[in-house]
């Protein structure tokens, strides 16, 4: 990070001239910050930070500039000035990456103005700005206009189904429509006077601070489009009000992130992506609308893209995303295993029998620890939780593994997941930007390549809770493959503002407090089913272990190849069954969940558990 000094007054900063006005250090508080995120915007940077200058006469203002892994000589521009807060973020992270890096380094200030590097204010706008939020505002956006003058429709509504399709049907051809049918405000008395809107484009912002600190990160899943769309959302959600200020005006060039085909499909995959977030009953009509209008368009090279992105979810990862010259040091990984605190429900009863701890530390040793220590990406920690009444025994056995490195002891009667992300930075350091933390059973495996799959998710810009869906499951000389979309085996990758980890919830209901996400791809997990367990079923198919020897070293070299009589007569009869009771399972607990909630449905898995 390089910060200019605090220099409030005194002799001019290099590269400025005789009577400019000199912007605020780090240091104290201001009335604004203003946050900048850059990325080759060497042409246009300086026309920001001069319409800056000339447009706060008389408030206290810091500037923070986030460049992304410019390869031009922005930065050397942006130095030179002096007196703006210059931080490199060490790759191509993305706008809301660069905004949230921004926010940590504006210090005490009452409120955030959020630009884009090609925007220019013109005299006049911070003052309505800040006198909006000073009238109750949460949020305030200026007017915008081209560089020839003319207004931009800048205001949107809350996307909706029926606003997608007419737009996808009818595009500019019918600019006055009913609101109604359009996400775009296009009404001229709209942009006359000032009033609550639900967003508007996000070129240029002033949010008040407490507010912007309620609502939390902007979300880095969003690389670039809709992340204003969430931000607002969130806003509003928390209670704010977002005000039009046609007082306030900006130039807004839009020569920043121009209109390649992949960014044309980044557009729609992230309205696709907000949806799932916001609105998950209508995601999936709104990416049917989405892929008939990219229909219609097949012929336009620039749309081609796009088309292919919906008709492929997994066309997504060769969109734009983050990209990093130092993903490991970016990334702080956790492996995250409980091992024998003292817990409640039918999980208790299991432990409490004779012989439990005997069997784990076995099962421990045969696969999770070799599992660990053929990570292709040694780039993580694991940390391992204890109950603090642990024999000497069990002790003698790990102290080998914690000498080694390999694992970290923490002693604990219980573990909240605000412990855990407490203990996460610990263990960790927190020298990264992002925190990945992985729940892993003390009876399970990781495939080898478990921990560099999540490291590449959460580098091209995955956020909140992941889950590798395909694994296996090994039960009495046998190997299954299933799918399984909110296994145990669940991670959270989350920036470290206000960590929540993996054990936020149940992994099954982890999608209550984060957007979700299943990956697709080869096994990623290998559950071993046995006597001791709560989940002691085989589910899924039967399969050749041999297949998968290479991704879990050693952990099914002794289980023999089925015939080919086996697996037929696993697919025609006992797959189709096991199938059948899975999802009359899986619909009576999400209807035993939704009646009894969780703390009921625990005591009635004691009582069924306590009985047998």
């Amino acid at each position: 990070m390089d910060t200019a000094e605090a220099r409030p007054v005194g002799p001019l900063a290099s590269g400025q001239e005789q009577g400019e006005r000199q912007f605020s250090g780090p240091d104290g508080e201001v009335d604004v910050a203003a946050v900048v995120v850059t990325y080759n915007s060497a042409e246009m940077i300086e026309g920001l930070v001069e319409s800056l200058r000339r447009d706060a006469t008389d408030i206290a203002l810091r500037v923070v500039a986030v460049d992304n892994g410019s390869t031009d000589d922005t930065v050397e521009r942006l130095r030179r000035l002096g007196d703006v807060i210059v931080i490199e973020s060490g790759g191509n992270l993305g706008y809301a990456a660069g905004i949230n890096i921004g926010m940590r380094s504006v210090g005490a200030a009452r409120s955030v103005l959020i630009l884009n590097p090609d925007v220019r204010l013109l005299p006049g706008c911070l003052a309505a700005l800040r006198g909006r939020l000073g009238r109750g505002a949460a949020c305030a956006v200026p007017a915008i206009v081209d560089a020839e003058g003319h207004l931009s429709h800048s205001l949107r509504r809350e996307p909706s189904l029926t606003a997608a399709a007419a737009d996808a049907v009818l595009g500019r051809l019918w600019p006055t429509r009913p609101s109604l049918l359009s996400e775009t405000v296009r009404s001229p008395a709209a942009y006359r006077r000032p009033h609550r809107i639900d967003w508007a484009t996000g070129a240029a912002l002033l949010v008040d601070r407490r507010t912007a600190d309620r609502v939390g990160p902007w979300d880095e899943r969003f690389f670039l489009y809709s992340e204003e769309t969430d931000f607002f959302r969130r806003l509003r959600d928390c209670g704010g009000e977002v005000w039009y200020e046609p007082e306030a005006r900006v130039v807004h060039s839009e020569a920043g992130s121009g209109r390649t085909p992949e960014l044309v499909a980044l557009t729609i995959v992230n309205a696709v992506r907000y949806a799932e977030k916001h609105h998950r009953r209508t995601a999936l009509p709104l990416r049917g609308i989405l892929l008939l209008h990219e229909l219609r368009r097949w012929r336009d090279p620039d749309h081609r893209v796009a088309l292919s992105a919906l008709l492929s979810r997994r066309r997504w990862e060769d969109l734009p995303h983050t990209t990093s010259g130092d993903a490991q040091g970016a990334i702080d990984l956790l492996l995250v295993t409980r091992f024998n605190l003292p817990s409640r429900g039918p999980e208790s009863l299991i432990r409490a029998q004779e012989g439990w701890l005997q069997s784990r530390i076995e099962l421990f040793e045969r696969y999770t620890v070799p599992s660990v220590r053929s990570q292709t990406d040694e780039g993580f920690r694991w940390l391992v939780y204890l109950d603090p009444q642990s024999p000497q025994w069990l002790l003698d056995r790990l102290n080998p593994l914690v000498r080694q490195g390999l694992l970290t002891v923490r002693y604990s009667e219980e573990v909240s997941w605000q412990d855990l992300a407490a203990d996460a930075r610990d263990v960790t350091g927190g020298r990264g930007r992002l925190l990945v933390t992985a729940n892993l059973d003390n009876d399970d495996a990781l495939a080898a390549d478990f921990v560099a799959r999540l490291r590449d998710a959460a580098s091209r810009g995955l956020r909140g809770a992941v889950y590798l869906a395909d694994g296996l499951i090994r039960m009495d000389g046998r190997v299954y493959r299933w799918r399984d979309p909110d296994n145990a085996f669940c991670s959270v990758i989350e920036t470290w503002d206000a960590p929540m980890t993996a054990w936020r919830d149940w992994h099954i209901l982890l999608h209550r407090h984060m957007a979700a996400t299943a990956l697709e791809g080869p096994p990623g997990w290998l559950q071993i089913v046995h006597g001791r367990n709560v989940s002691n079923r085989i589910r899924g198919r039967l399969v050749d272990p041999l297949a998968f020897r290479r991704l879990f070293p050693g952990a099914l070299d002794d289980v023999a190849s089925p015939s080919g009589r086996e697996l037929i007569a696993d697919a025609l009869v006992a797959r189709p069954a096991r199938e059948g009771r899975e999802m009359v399972r899986g619909a009576a607990k999400r209807v035993l969940l939704m009646v009894l909630g969780k703390n009921g449905l625990e005591r009635l898995k004691e009582r069924c558990h306590g009985g047998r």
